[in-house]
């Protein structure tokens, strides 16, 4: 199974509709937050594309939940964007949550940081962010494949126009 991961998109829809192009065919799509519009201009552009979406925190008039627990493959996801438990400070509040729930996999955004984390049994993978990286990182977005040994992850950053002149 093969999972494209966005967050903190931040109206970039550009970007976001360019990554999901090029991906090709996805069995879910997973946005972590704070992608306002961006979301139904998706469903619009790929109307075949099923989406797992969480409302972040820029997310002000959203109807979509805050947080899902999601099953594929006999592995759990917990997906929340991660404000809630300050994951800018440190993951410690949102590993005890996904613990508490049994998860194997927490995706999360929020910090527009990129990350693939274990800790004791549970993958925390936050793909960065489509926009606003004032990380000084590029933008960046990840993958999940999911086989028999569970979730393989990787993260791609995108090249801007600045890196190409540069």
């Amino acid at each position: 199974m093969r999972i494209l991961v966005v967050s903190d998109t931040h109206g970039n829809y550009s970007l976001l509709h360019q990554v999901v192009k090029a991906a090709g065919p996805v069995d879910l799509l997973i946005h972590a937050g704070d992608g306002g519009s961006d979301l139904a201009k998706l469903a619009r552009d790929f109307p075949t594309l099923f989406l797992a979406a969480v409302a972040g925190n820029c997310d002000h008039f959203s109807s979509r939940p805050r947080e899902l627990l999601l099953e594929l493959g006999g592995q759990k996801i917990f997906v929340t964007h991660g404000d809630r438990y300050q994951v800018k400070w440190d993951l410690l509040r949102l590993f005890l949550e996904g613990q508490e729930r049994g998860v194997n996999l927490i995706v999360f955004g929020h910090t527009h940081r990129p990350l693939i984390n274990y800790e004791r049994g549970i993958m925390l993978f936050n793909p960065g962010s489509l926009s606003r990286n004032n990380t000084g990182e590029p933008p960046s977005y990840g993958w999940l494949e999911l086989g028999p040994e569970g979730f393989q992850p990787k993260l791609v950053f995108v090249k801007t126009e600045r890196d190409k002149r540069g």
